[in-house]
């Protein structure tokens, strides 16, 4: 709802003239305004026009408007006008489909459920589109479920949301600013509080596209896509995500960039997260393989479609799961990032074809990824599977069976160099680039018997926090990274590698000499340990927090 301690009418004419007040500058008034808080600001806003007008500004009371079915006219009636519509900057839609209200036997989603889903999802985007006119803020879907009444296995669902007929939607001509977020938190024990349904990735692009100003492009979704590493296979079989859908989301944005990259041409900024919350994704079972996601092709067509959309960017940052293509094509072409500035790229360990970037101490994760096949989708019928899990889901507590199998932290030289490489070639193609980054999220957490007497401070003296493993990279007279204060705004570029005790080859390290090399020089100061991690894998609260300063 939308409640305020403000006057929402446009009609309201504020109080009896006064010369005095009424004559000051507006600029005056706005600069006084713009450090009062709120509640000196209620205290100034019947003053005089120009104090009302700063108080509606600098207050943020109609910054803002979580906007439903229900509440349209209201919203139709204070932004109607231009008065209260100018300070508006975001409008949130929470999206939700059907409850359950079928045969509560069933253990699955039907096909015609399925289908009554996808039209319940665009029949509350058109309802948005056909609204308003600003940044969107849309939820991924949620749905009702009757505890007790249905399967467990309903609360869980891989089969993806869908956009239908996005075309019928109108160009909304004043949005500059689009995100879509997960809809309801993801921590649990063994079921959500608010089941959620997954949006297919195109659902993206399908509304960028009918945002003919579009400059931000931003998501936070798809940690969900992960699951945490269990001890239990009946709990194993509930929560995982059935890597066919994963797969066809994928093309589906690959098939939708290809026909509306042409409709995106406003778009300067990106910020994709496809592996949030990141925290869903830490404690996966790193033993177990991952699908193929490419298959037949031999190269990930969804990180090639994220590099084509990089071109045209001033700032890019992303976390996902990607291949060598994200930086560098294959069919022998140059790139070209002319006008790119910073630039910041978090990948997971593990490609997009099943192979890994690191590996454990004792060669975990030298599998490849399995086949996405026919038999990769969930069943849309009950299964003898679903009918005979033991799980007590009245009791059951996934602390209790959660599995400490995360030991990926070794680099591996086959398919992370190509990888590295890749980036090392398009930085140097940046010629505006001011500040770069290159990480990987890892973890060190295991329980089994290879690892009894093994030291983790081999591995990294803050091995009990999340780690990461990383490159960063700034222009000269430019901030350095925290931990080397000394050394800002250097006249030379600086690099730094918090990759603990691994180095490049030669020919590796020379790529990497070259970012920047064309425009600023050949001197270039490296880094190869960190002032407190020393040659241990560093915290990754020193990536976090310059990517949250950077890209605020």
């Amino acid at each position: 709802m939308f409640s305020l301690d403000w006057p929402l009418s446009s009609s309201f004419t504020g109080p009896p003239d006064s010369s005095a007040m009424n004559s000051l500058p507006q600029e005056l008034v706005d600069n006084i305004s713009e450090h009062l808080n709120r509640d000196d600001l209620k205290n100034t806003l019947l003053l005089s026009r120009p104090f009302q007008y700063a108080a509606e500004r600098f207050s943020g009371a109609f910054s803002t408007y979580a906007l439903n079915e229900g509440n349209v006219e209201d919203f139709l009636r204070v932004y109607g006008g231009q008065r209260f519509y100018r300070y508006l900057r975001e409008v949130e839609l929470k999206t939700s489909v059907p409850a359950l209200d079928g045969d509560p036997d069933e253990c699955r989603d039907s096909a015609a459920e399925l289908r009554k889903m996808d039209e319940s999802f665009t029949r509350q985007i058109k309802f948005l589109f056909s609204a308003i006119n600003i940044e969107l803020v849309i939820y991924t879907p949620t749905i009702a479920i009757a505890r007790g009444r249905y399967c467990v296995h309903r609360t869980f669902s891989s089969w993806r949301i869908h956009l239908l007929s996005p075309d019928s939607l109108p160009n909304l001509e004043s949005v500059r600013s689009l995100c879509v977020e997960l809809g309801a938190s993801t921590s649990y024990d063994l079921e959500p509080d608010t089941p959620m349904r997954k949006l297919d990735l195109r659902v993206l692009l399908d509304l960028a596209e009918k945002l003919p100003i579009l400059n931000l492009l931003k998501c936070n979704i798809g940690g969900d896509e992960w699951m945490q590493g269990t001890s239990s296979e009946d709990a194993h079989y509930l929560w995982q995500d059935w890597a066919g859908p994963r797969q066809d989301s994928r093309r589906d944005f690959v098939q939708a960039f290809n026909s509306i990259a042409p409709a995106l041409q406003k778009l300067r900024h990106v910020r994709l997260d496809f592996i949030y919350p990141l925290e869903d994704v830490d404690y996966t079972d790193q033993r177990l393989a991952m699908p193929d996601l490419t298959h037949p092709s031999k190269h990930d067509a969804f990180s090639t479609s994220l590099r084509l959309l990089s071109h045209q960017l001033r700032t890019m940052t992303l976390r996902v799961i990607a291949d060598h293509t994200l930086f560098w094509p294959n069919d022998g072409t140059i790139p070209s990032w002319p006008n790119l500035e910073q630039l910041s790229v978090m990948f997971y360990i593990a490609t997009p074809s099943g192979s890994w970037y690191f590996r454990g101490l004792h060669n975990e994760g030298e599998h490849e990824g399995f086949e996405v096949t026919t038999k990769s989708y969930p069943p849309l019928e009950t299964t003898d599977e679903d009918e005979d899990s033991e799980l007590d889901y009245e009791y059951f507590n996934a602390l209790d069976y959660r599995t400490e199998a995360q030991c990926c932290v070794v680099p591996n030289d086959e398919t992370l160099g190509p990888f590295l490489a890749a980036f090392a070639k398009a930085a140097a193609l940046m010629p505006a680039l001011k500040q770069a980054a290159l990480w990987a999220p890892l973890n060190f957490l295991v329980d089994w018997e290879q690892y009894e007497d093994f030291d983790a401070n081999q591995v990294s003296k803050y091995h009990e926090d999340k780690l990461t493993w990383g490159i960063r990279w700034v222009r000269p007279y430019t901030e350095a990274f925290s931990g080397y204060p000394s050394e800002d705004f250097s006249a030379v570029r600086h690099m730094w590698w918090h990759v603990a005790k691994w180095r490049p080859d030669a020919a590796l390290l020379d790529l990497f000499h070259g970012i920047g090399r064309k425009e600023h020089g050949t001197d270039v100061t490296m880094y190869w340990e960190d002032s407190w991690c020393e040659s241990g894998l560093v915290s990754r609260d020193c990536f976090d927090s310059w990517e949250s300063q950077v890209f605020r």
